[in-house]
């Protein structure tokens, strides 16, 4: 459909003088009353310039009167969507438009956390009497619900993995439908703790405080609960220091304190807490807990973590794996012999396993390059098209896309044609008339056909048609190559699935602006797929309008042409003005929408902490102003286009009266020619707005491509051309791995991350790398980087089973490695080909695996492999266990695991510590340990400091060693020998 509107398009254009002349030809010639002469054809072909631009407008207006109503269908459908309701009765509701009767409406009253809460009406916090709620009417996570919370008590909600722990908070805060019995909360506003911290766009100060009022005093004192004042002591900013896109300035366990002290300085009465402490260690995790203490006298503390957390309660809700409540009331009127009490309590009495107080490793590559964080193309992001990029773009587009674009201008050879076949009329009347008309036919032809194609060139680039135009797909390939988004290109190199070409440094891209890729891959392709080849179309065309029009105003008086120097003076001038200042409205106009798309974003991803403070309004209000932010740079635009036309007309008024004022003084020259002029004029001064205008384009566009073209040298091919030996398929036999004086420092580093590191690992052995985490690098992160390729080492060899990894090519490395992240990592597709993107597993297989890490039954009820995974409804745990199926069905010998039971709860570190011992039995394996307490079974530690090793050996007998300086560690981080 489009391509017929585009051919519809042009032809109204280019065939209408081909069918005026040749009826026009026919009837002279049939009536023998005349030919086609020179006035009649130039001002026939006037008259077509005329009707030209609104006839292209009309039919273009009809491919976006669809648009504007599917778009508006698009926008009604999402109007018209039921609204999130609150099935709460709160305080603040309303007995006649509750879904209950039985409720008595209070008025709730201001609350100071140091005082004591005005809720005398109510005896709990929380009542649920027969509730039944989940995401649908047929998935219901947690069934007949009844239990109450008191009030201004600590109550701790436990249950094993999957349970609905997290749902029930959700369904507290009033963020989960009720499809059955009723909910009563004391409360309508809470301070939510997610279990995944949410961090907006600023400084570390600004999400602490947020919507909330300033005090000084306040937040002083919520920063020394939750921790913080030793990091900001390091960083060079302090409170200041902006954390950038999702927190990616700051460790994770820093985005959780930041998080815990949001919830604090709000200063609300309720306290939510989504297993926000279970990634501390137990001196941390008292400290907050204390200050916390400290900070109020009443709060209903409210939180999901494991077992552990049982000696902070006063109240205790334990859920089954059905999403229903088995018991709950007092800890204290439990009787100690009962089964899940006894149970409970001796996970609490068990040893934690403890983690740095600074509970959170920068990555290294972070503490390297954390200026790459600001965006590097900044510097030429206004930069104009200068030759090199011309001839950048000319490369990519390649020859034949030029041909289309030459071939694009037959439309201008009409002129040349019409004045050869009327001088020949004059001589011989319609002598030859199917030859003139049949090659003024072709031009016609050749003109549509031209114009299509290169109106469409570069647009098709991600069309999945079969029969889409691909004509300049570089574009796209290019950037992926340098490429592949933010936060998957880590993921898909470590795990061994970048099949596609992504093969650039992964570090730089895991550090700079996620709103920069997005901008690369969204505003930056589409300037150049579709507004430049039409810009480059409209320009041509305008281009050799302008000169056919001016050629006949000066036909038409010859005196007319000594003011052309002068005319081309006033254009050209005009032309830098506005050109300078068009062209920088326009890049304004793009960066402006960068806060827009940030601000939704953050909303979109923080929607139930919003909510649940009652910030709803002022996120509205913000979102309001970065929308009219946004279109400030595109009114001034607009003026300045009215500014344009204004002085364009001003100039072709100017010229016209110059023209008539010397041809009726001076009259020498032909009447026909003088018409023609006439004619001429009245489309000029809207031909060279468009001149200009498509020129400004054009500019634009080259200036997206001029960045594009900086970003893609700039970023290095990691590979090299020694990666060419071939491995064996079942490379790695064994196992083994050795070091041999390994060195290595990121670019942008002076002082090397490793330094002459030697070690060998025997095949099937367990080793673990730690060392002191914090802003200080000890070196984990950057060697499984270097066995991974991701590290470029400076001197020195590291081999695997006996062959330098140098040289094999770095996608083979990663795709024979089994690489477990910290973080969960998922694709948007179904549960099949999440957990076997190689698609190398039976459905027989997947299930057996998915069975042992206790999740197939999970999946199963809904939907099966062939279902579309919805990680959002995995609670953490779950999303941690998947990814260790997806480790377990990928083959191979060695096993590395960047602590990937650091933030689950003890049921999920039970499941993946039976997992591990038991499918990875026999594989090499390493792991870097934030929590000592997981790898004391492991055969040898690997203690690193300022990327050396300072001592390696047995875990335990250097346990027993006084002066071993992994106790030393140990001891540091809160555990003791005697608790072994």
């Amino acid at each position: 459909m489009v391509w017929a509107d585009m051919t519809l398009d042009f032809a109204s254009s280019a065939l209408a003088p081909v069918f005026g002349f040749l009826v026009y030809s026919l009837l002279a010639r049939n009536n023998d009353n005349g030919t086609l002469t020179e006035g009649v054809a130039f001002a026939s072909l006037s008259v077509f310039e005329l009707l030209q631009q609104p006839m292209m407008y009309a039919i273009d207006g009809v491919e976006h009167v669809k648009t504007i109503i599917n778009s508006f269908r698009r926008i009604q459908e999402y109007l018209q969507a039921k609204e999130t309701e609150d099935y709460r009765i709160t305080p603040e509701s309303s007995s006649s438009s509750s879904r209950t009767s039985i409720c008595k409406v209070v008025e709730e009253k201001d609350m100071m956390l140091k005082e004591k809460p005005a809720l005398e009406k109510y005896h709990f916090s929380v009542t649920v009497q027969q509730g039944s709620a989940g995401y649908s009417d047929d998935e219901l996570i947690l069934k007949e619900l009844d239990f109450e919370l008191p009030l201004g008590q600590t109550t701790v909600i436990m249950g094993p993995v999957g349970c609905g722990k997290s749902t029930l908070l959700k369904l507290i805060l009033g963020e989960l439908p009720v499809f059955s019995g009723t909910i009563v909360t004391s409360f309508s506003k809470a301070a939510y703790c997610s279990q995944s911290p949410w961090t907006t766009w600023g400084s570390i100060q600004s999400n602490i405080v947020g919507m909330s009022p300033w005090d000084q005093e306040w937040y002083a004192s919520v920063v020394s609960a939750c921790a913080l004042s030793a990091d900001f002591a390091e960083l060079a900013d302090g409170d200041q220091t902006p954390i950038g896109t999702r927190g990616a300035r700051l460790s994770g366990g820093q985005q959780m304190r930041v998080s815990l002290a949001r919830a604090l300085y709000s200063r609300n009465s309720v306290l939510v807490l989504d297993d926000c402490l279970s990634g501390l260690d137990r001196t941390t995790e008292r400290h907050i807990v204390d200050g916390i203490t400290s900070l109020i006298t009443m709060i209903n503390y409210t939180n999901t973590p494991s077992g552990h957390h049982l000696s902070f309660a006063d109240y205790v809700v334990f859920l089954d794996s059905n999403g229903m409540i088995t018991r709950h009331g007092a800890k204290d009127s439990m009787s100690s012999e009962d089964e899940i009490v006894q149970e409970v309590s001796e996970e609490s009495t068990t040893p934690r396993q403890p983690v740095d107080p600074a509970d959170a490793e920068l990555p290294e590559e972070m503490l390297q390059e954390l200026d790459l964080l600001d965006d590097p193309d900044q510097g030429v992001s206004r930069m104009t098209g200068d030759l090199k990029v011309y001839a950048y773009y000319a490369k990519i587009a390649g020859p034949w896309t030029m041909f289309i674009y030459l071939l694009a201008c037959a439309t201008f050879v009409f002129a040349i044609w019409v004045q050869w076949w009327t001088n020949a009329n004059a001589e011989y009347p319609n002598d030859r008339l199917g030859y003139y008309l049949g090659v003024f036919a072709g031009l016609g032809l050749l003109t549509v056909i031209g114009c299509t194609l290169a109106d469409r060139c570069g647009a098709q680039t991600f069309a999945q048609h079969d029969d889409a135009v691909r004509i300049c797909p570089a574009f796209p390939e290019h950037l992926l190559t340098a490429l592949k988004g933010p936060d998957c290109v880590s993921h898909l190199n470590k795990c061994g699935y970048n099949n596609q070409p992504v093969r650039s440094q992964a570090k730089k891209h895991t550090l700079a602006s996620e709103l920069m890729h997005k901008n690369r891959f969204s505003q930056d392709l589409e300037l150049i797929d579709n507004d430049l080849p039409q810009s480059i179309d409209s320009f041509i065309f305008q281009f050799m309008s302008a000169i056919v029009s001016a050629v006949f105003v000066f036909i038409g008086s010859g005196y007319v042409a000594a003011a052309i120097p002068a005319c081309l003076a006033l254009l050209i001038l005009l032309q830098f003005y506005y050109l300078r200042t068009s062209r920088q409205l326009r890049l304004l106009d793009i960066e402006a929408k960068a806060p827009l798309f940030s601000q939704f974003l953050e909303t979109v991803n923080g929607i139930a902490c919003i909510r649940a403070y009652g910030w709803t309004q002022n996120y509205s209000d913000r979102n309001y102003n970065a929308l009219n932010a946004s279109q400030k740079p595109f009114y001034l635009l607009y003026c300045i286009q009215r500014w344009l036309t204004l002085v364009l007309d001003l100039f072709n008024a100017g010229v016209a009266i110059m023209l008539v004022g010397i041809a009726t003084n001076i009259q020498n020259g032909s009447t026909s020619f003088l018409g023609v002029a006439l004619f001429n004029i009245v489309t000029f001064s809207s031909t060279l707005q468009t001149l200009v205008t498509a020129w400004t384009q054009v500019e634009m566009a080259l200036g997206a491509i001029n960045r594009i073209r900086s970003f893609v040298k700039t970023v290095k091919d990691e590979n090299v051309a020694t990666e060419i030996e071939e491995v064996p398929e079942e490379w790695p036999q064994h196992g083994a791995i050795s070091f041999t004086n390994v060195s290595a420092s990121y670019e942008t580093s002076s002082e090397p991350v490793l330094k002459d590191i030697s070690f060998s690992i025997q095949p099937g052995e367990k080793i673990a790398i730690c060392g002191r985490t914090g802003r200080s690098v000890s070196g984990k992160s950057s060697l499984v980087s270097a066995i991974l390729r991701m590290l470029e080492i400076d001197s020195g060899t590291i081999s695997i089973d006996g062959v330098d990894v140098s040289t094999i090519s770095r996608q083979e490395i990663r795709r024979r490695l089994i690489t477990l992240p910290q973080e969960p990592f998922f694709i948007h597709g179904s549960v099949r080909e999440n957990i076997d993107p190689q698609e190398g597993a039976t459905d027989e297989r997947i299930q057996e695996v998915l069975r042992s890490v206790d999740m197939w039954n999970f999946l199963e009820t809904r939907g099966g492999l062939d279902e579309l995974l919805d990680d959002d409804k995995l609670s953490h745990g779950q999303r941690q266990l998947f990814c260790l199926a997806r480790a377990i069905l990928k083959q191979g010998k060695i096993l590395i695991m960047d602590e990937a039971t650091s933030s689950v709860d003890s049921d999920t570190d039970t499941v993946m510590q039976r997992v591990l011992r038991e499918e990875f039995a026999g594989r090499t394996m390493i792991a870097i340990a934030h929590k000592l307490q997981t790898i004391l079974d492991f055969d040898r530690v690997l203690l690193l400091d300022k990327g050396q090793i300072v001592e390696t050996g047995n875990p335990q007998e250097l346990l027993a060693n006084d002066t071993s300086a992994f106790r030393a560690l140990y001891e540091s981080l809160g555990s003791t020998t005697e608790e072994l």
